[in-house]
């Protein structure tokens, strides 16, 4: 019979740790994250033996610090992670709010049965005259809003295929 593989300890964070510079990871609670250094370092580097040696032999310069100091860097640490999380949300909704634009207008032009480059033809110059209406920039709008004739093609292509399967299944 094989041996059964021992389990491996999963340490704990504890606040005890912060006086050696080290919090939870922002994606694991598991992992410790250095606040100076902003390494993530394995579960198992959290050991307080470990923890202190790397703030003397990396940090040696910031041993000495007390408590205040590394909850203020958790805090500017965590603060620029929700700002780049706010970006990242946006950035998506945006790139996925264009992409169904986009299936939306194609889905438009083949059911009228136009050529495919209507969509950069008409519906991109139409976008940038309601700009003016509505006193917002178009650039990222368009930028997230793929209407070339190839495009169109694909996406067209696509949804017949979809239809096709849905009608044999």
């Amino acid at each position: 019979m094989a041996a059964v593989a021992a389990k491996k300890k999963c340490r704990q964070y504890s606040q005890k740790y912060m006086k050696y510079g080290l919090t939870t990871s922002l994606t694991n609670d598991t992992m410790p994250l250095c606040l100076l250094c902003e390494k993530t370092f394995s579960n198992d580097a959290m050991k307080p033996a470990k923890m202190k040696d790397h703030l003397e032999r990396v940090h040696s310069d910031k041993k000495n610090k007390d408590l205040d100091y590394f909850k203020t860097l958790k805090e500017n640490l965590k603060s620029r992670s929700d700002i780049k999380t706010f970006f990242t949300a946006a950035a998506s909704a945006d790139t996925e709010g264009g992409l169904k634009a986009s299936y939306n207008i194609s889905l438009m032009i083949a059911k009228k049965g136009k050529a495919h480059t209507l969509g950069e033809e008409i519906i991109i110059p139409a976008i940038k005259v309601i700009e003016t209406v509505m006193k917002k920039d178009s650039h990222s709008v368009l930028k997230n809003l793929p209407l070339s004739n190839s495009t169109v093609q694909r996406r067209i292509d696509e949804m017949a295929d979809d239809v096709e399967k849905n009608l044999i299944s």
